[in-house]
């Protein structure tokens, strides 16, 4: 059994109607083993194509840099698990084999990710009255704990804002198995999104 992160765009009235009886919470999720929080406004705001590309190509300077500070045992498990995907570390150079290999593998698995997460979300449907007042759901099924990391660099939720995204927010209702779901209020949704909309994240991201 998994902890799966489901994150549904609610309105504010839908959200007091939540509060006001949690066990409606289960009307926002897909089966009964998903746990997430509750979102009311923007989800997130991808950067331009252009800038992405841009910092693909960069990845290899930017892995090389980042792993010469790592730790020596963090450093090693990194070098073998690129190695086993067939990526020389130590002859990475910008134009070289091994770093064509490295972006070949960040755009694989960036695809794979966008169609897996395109597939997970669920448009609003506003004749069916079991969706009043919700918008956009998306699904990062077992990634939430990666994709917490890449935003914070810490394992456990902190006080930062990007720390809060994933595994942030108020607690509602009962125990779903993983604990109970978890929502923010609009104000603390705006902050997030901003949070997520600097320039340097994917840069962050990339790094980490």
């Amino acid at each position: 059994m998994s902890m799966l992160a489901v994150f549904v765009q609610i309105e504010p009235g839908r959200l007091a109607e939540i509060i006001e009886d949690p066990s409606r919470v289960t009307e926002l999720l897909d089966g009964g083993e998903s746990t997430g929080g509750l979102v009311k406004g923007p989800l997130a705001q991808a950067g331009p194509v252009g800038e992405m590309t841009e910092l693909l190509q960069r990845a290899p300077k930017i892995l090389e840099a980042s792993m010469a500070i790592m730790d020596p045992a963090m450093r090693e498990r990194i070098k073998q698990r690129l190695a086993a995907a067939g990526i020389n570390t130590d002859a990475m150079t910008a134009g070289g084999k091994d770093a064509d290999a490295l972006l070949k593998l960040m755009r694989e698995r960036g695809q794979a990710l966008a169609a897996m997460v395109g597939s997970q979300q669920s448009p609003k449907a506003p004749n069916n009255s079991g969706k009043a007042g919700q918008g956009a759901k998306i699904s990062l099924y077992k990634a939430w704990h990666g994709v917490h990391y890449l935003l914070c660099g810490e394992i456990e939720p902190g006080s930062a804002i990007p720390s809060q995204a994933v595994m942030g927010g108020v607690e509602v209702g009962e125990d779903l198995g993983y604990g109970p779901a978890r929502y923010f209020e609009v104000d603390k949704v705006n902050q997030i999104a901003q949070a997520l909309s600097t320039a340097s994240l994917e840069a962050e991201l990339i790094v980490r």
